[in-house]
């Protein structure tokens, strides 16, 4: 089985991003893929989440797409009627509607190899050692003049903790439905799932903001579960292709595209999508 990978597409930041889309699903062709995966971070605007997605369904590709959203695909704004988890709910029907598998409502399994999957969140379990900051200041989440945007358009109903342990609840949950049923288990996250995956740098803001990152107990649930075998996700904007214990962690971001890629736009498709095979007994 040969799956493809990408993530944080944001088309709502450039020209360029959005135009990529194109060159993205010609590249998926070209890979001959059997199930393509997109982590989230599509854009926050759902007019053109619901464009993005059905570019991929007319595309009439051949293979199985899954999808999780990402922090920026729950945004609202502050006068939107509407909670982050009431935009879950419809980016879900958007799914449904263009072919893709929202794995944050049930997981599935293709061919003996079971993929589940959740947004994710973070619990500042993942902060930088390096600095004393309370609760209640990542609470905040500014810092130095920045703002990790969360605080302004992020709605959810509980703490940024209390919203992290649901999701990783849910994907516990996932996990236990599979383990009996599969050969393997593929976890799919936008938030990262592990400590070794992100690059701290031992200043500020930048370290701080790492906290905002994702949760230990979303990589603790891959690690304990001999199954599972990929982590895949998004929401850094570099590459990431590391064995973490028994697990092989792997982000495959297309970032913010503010100036044109020096290469092209089809070469840096070429070079963003990771493709990765799997043997089926």
């Amino acid at each position: 089985m040969k799956i493809g990978l990408i993530s944080d597409l944001h088309v709502e930041a450039s020209e360029a991003n959005r135009v990529l889309v194109a060159f993205l699903i010609d590249t998926i062709k070209a890979a001959e893929l059997d199930v393509f995966i997109l982590a989230g971070d599509v854009t926050p605007k759902l007019s053109e989440f619901y464009e993005v997605l059905g570019e991929f369904n007319n595309a009439d590709l051949t293979c199985q797409k899954l999808f999780v959203p990402g922090n920026h695909d729950i945004w609202v704004s502050k006068d939107a009627n509407m909670t982050s988890e009431q935009k879950c709910r419809v980016i879900s029907e958007i799914c449904q509607d263009h072919g893709f598998y929202s794995l944050i409502d049930a997981p599935c399994i293709i061919e003996e190899i079971g993929f589940c999957g959740t947004i994710g969140w973070y619990d500042y379990t993942f902060a930088s050692n390096k600095y004393d900051f309370s609760t209640e200041q990542y609470v905040e989440k500014q810092l130095m003049g920045t703002v990790w945007n969360d605080k302004r358009y992020a709605r959810w109903a509980e703490t940024d903790q209390k919203v992290a342990h649901r999701f990783e609840n849910e994907l516990n949950k996932q996990i236990t439905f599979l383990k009996d049923k599969v050969q393997r288990i593929i976890v799919v996250t936008h938030h990262v799932p592990f400590r070794e995956c992100i690059r701290y740098r031992g200043e500020l803001p930048w370290d701080y903001f790492r906290a905002f990152y994702g949760s230990e107990g979303l990589g603790m649930l891959c690690l304990q579960e001999p199954l599972v075998t990929h982590a895949l996700f998004g929401h850094v904007h570099y590459a990431v292709n590391q064995q973490v214990k028994n697990v092989k962690a792997i982000c495959a971001p297309i970032g913010y595209l503010y100036e044109q890629p020096t290469e092209g736009l089809q070469a840096y498709a070429e070079e963003s999508l990771a493709c990765f095979s799997l043997a089926i007994a």
